[in-house]
């Protein structure tokens, strides 16, 4: 049984991005994958799922983003760009400030898992809060 102290190695396909949102307001991260001058593939066809936990080794995570709750918005399928959209309302129900461990996975249309980024997200508590 891995040890939650342990930290995993990543898929090469995956890019270590740490980020840092208040949680007074709506978490809006966008992301461009690929050379913008690449037009040799597009998200044609591409889901995106994202959780956010404590420690990689939870089983149950306690944000869960994906393109099918809209809190992963597809902006442009052949520039390759996403947003994330998540809620305020929404960040204070499932994350007390701290710092928590992600990765967001695009999946095709044959179900084919393809990890593009991982990292940590660090919540902060914000000053004009409701």
């Amino acid at each position: 049984m891995p040890s939650a102290t342990r930290k995993p190695i990543h898929s090469t396909t995956s890019a270590k991005v740490d980020m840092a949102i208040d949680n007074n307001g709506t978490w809006s991260d966008a992301f461009q994958f690929g050379d913008p001058d690449d037009f040799t593939w597009t998200l044609t066809g591409m889901t995106f799922e994202m959780d956010v936990q404590r420690n990689p080794y939870d089983v149950n995570p306690l944000l869960t983003l994906t393109t099918g709750n809209s809190r992963i918005v597809v902006d442009d399928i052949v520039q390759r760009v996403i947003h994330l959209s998540v809620p305020a309302v929404d960040i204070q129900a499932h994350l007390t400030p701290g710092t928590y461990v992600y990765d967001l996975v695009m999946v095709d249309a044959l179900g084919v898992r393809t990890p593009l980024m991982h990292g940590a997200v660090t919540v902060t508590q914000g000053v004009t809060y409701t």
